[in-house]
């Protein structure tokens, strides 16, 4: 074959392949220019997305006051600066009050210079430093000296009377109120406050010590719990609830009912109206707070249904995963009502005006949550019959004065004792269970009073002494 053929032949295939090298080297910049394109529309997207997650969140805590979502921790491999720790630039700080008095004082002063020997010239100013301690007490010993009298009168041998003393026990009235203060106050079991007893006080005590002044402090303060429980019927305005426990290994309930100036404490094996009727007496005309258990609904009293209750439901809807369409709004409006009833009620001066202002907003409730085809979810439909159920109820606290509405009151009285059922577990008689009822109700009742019950205590057991 001829070279010069051959040649151009060659040439004419070298140009197409170059030509078809430019082709796919041009598709091939444009496809990363566009896979680039993507990438930046990409990261726009996701950072659009976290402004409206932040968005979102603010709204909720803005119109609800959500918590926000915890923030992961950050990696220690990022260039983010951490917030600085410590207090903000120009926070003032707080040191502990210097102590009002001094039990001891040294006077701490040098002969010679520490350093060379030299004599030392006295000054007037001095440095002052208080220091706090714990000093290691042992018990406190009694000891009586009992003189015997005889009585030519009676023909009898006469001898003066121990003074606060309870019977025979060997331990005196503090140490049996500090039991009791450690139990049913610091939640401690049995088995520590011997322990702490033993190892502070040297007081070489046993568990059944501890249980045998336990009991004894409910058997002195039996009186001032009946009288709690009789006086609670004529309490105008009386909250309850309960909460499940374990006595002898049965299943029962621990109630607390709330006065302005009592609490009391009760164990029952029924959870129900009859509870409350045997509290409270099935002639009961005040007013009580209470939840949406269906037993308390034919329970004596006026009533005044729980809106926290209500609307923490509610809110439940509104945080779940995927909540309910409408679930958001039906929050708003329940939490708006609550609002404005809550505001309007301060201004409040008259009976009459009070009939009038609770009958506009048991309309209100009724017209929001009856409104048709407006609730379609089947969880906003039965809080939507609830609200509906008890709109009369919800209102109670506008008809009478000092109504809370809310039945926070018990619910901050039962969480002492669930407390207590973490720390201890059951209760292993029902003797025990009693002997909490007593103590929790005594000690309770003195708080709302104002009372220090290791004092006011001490002033009950010697008035019973007496």
């Amino acid at each position: 074959m001829d070279e010069g053929i051959i040649l151009e032949r060659l040439q004419r295939e070298n140009r197409e392949l170059r030509e078809e090298v430019n082709r796919l080297r041009k598709e091939l910049e444009e496809k990363e220019s566009r896979i680039n394109e993507l990438e930046g529309e990409n990261d726009g997207l996701k950072e659009e997305i976290n402004e409206l997650k932040e968005e979102n969140q603010r709204l909720r805590r803005m119109i609800f006051g959500f918590k926000s979502a915890k923030k992961r921790r950050r990696s220690s491999h990022t260039n983010q600066k951490h917030k600085k720790r410590g207090p903000p630039f120009g926070h003032e700080g707080a040191s502990r009050k210097r102590p009002d008095r001094a039990d001891m004082t040294v006077v701490l002063e040098l002969e010679a210079c520490p350093h060379c020997g030299g004599e030392l010239k006295e000054l007037e100013d001095v440095r002052v430093r208080y220091e706090e301690e714990i000093i290691p007490i042992p018990l406190f010993v009694i000891k009586y000296i009992i003189k015997q009298g005889y009585c030519k009168h009676c023909d009898k041998v006469v001898y003066p009377e121990v003074p606060e003393t309870i019977g025979n026990c060997h331990f005196g009235i503090r140490f049996l109120l500090y039991i009791a203060y450690l139990r049913y106050v610091m939640n401690l079991p049995e088995e520590k406050i011997a322990t702490l007893l033993n190892d502070t006080y040297d007081a070489h005590v046993s568990v059944g010590t501890v249980v045998h002044y336990l009991k004894k402090a409910a058997e002195l303060f039996g009186d001032e719990y009946r009288r709690i429980k009789r006086e609670m019927r004529e309490s105008q305005i009386c909250n309850y609830d309960d909460t499940g426990q374990r006595v002898n290994g049965m299943n029962r309930w621990l109630w607390a009912f709330v006065s302005k100036e009592m609490v009391l404490y009760l164990t029952s094996k029924n959870r129900g109206k009859k509870v409350v009727i045997k509290v409270l007496g099935e002639d009961y005309d005040g007013v009580t707070g209470q939840d949406f258990y269906p037993s308390f609904d034919r329970a004596p009293g006026r009533k005044q249904k729980c809106w926290a209750h209500l609307l923490n439901d509610t809110r439940e809807l509104v945080e779940k995963k995927q909540p309910p369409p409408e679930s958001l709004e039906f929050h708003e409006g329940l939490s708006q009502i609550y609002k404005d009833a809550t505001e309007v009620v301060e201004g409040l001066e008259t009976e009459e005006e009070r009939r009038s202002v609770y009958a506009k907003f048991v309309e209100r409730l009724e017209k929001f949550v009856t409104q048709e085809g407006k609730w379609e979810h089947h969880a906003v439909k039965t809080l939507a019959k609830r609200a509906l159920k008890y709109a009369h109820e919800l209102f109670t606290f506008i008809l009478v004065p000092g109504v809370e509405p809310t039945n926070n009151a018990a619910e901050r009285a039962l969480r002492p004792c669930v407390r207590q059922r973490k720390i201890w577990g059951c209760f292993r008689t029902t003797e025990g269970a009693k002997n909490r009822d007593i103590m929790m109700s005594v000690i309770g009742t003195m708080k709302i009073l104002g009372k220090d019950f290791l004092t006011a205590g001490k002033e009950y057991i010697l008035s019973k002494l007496t």
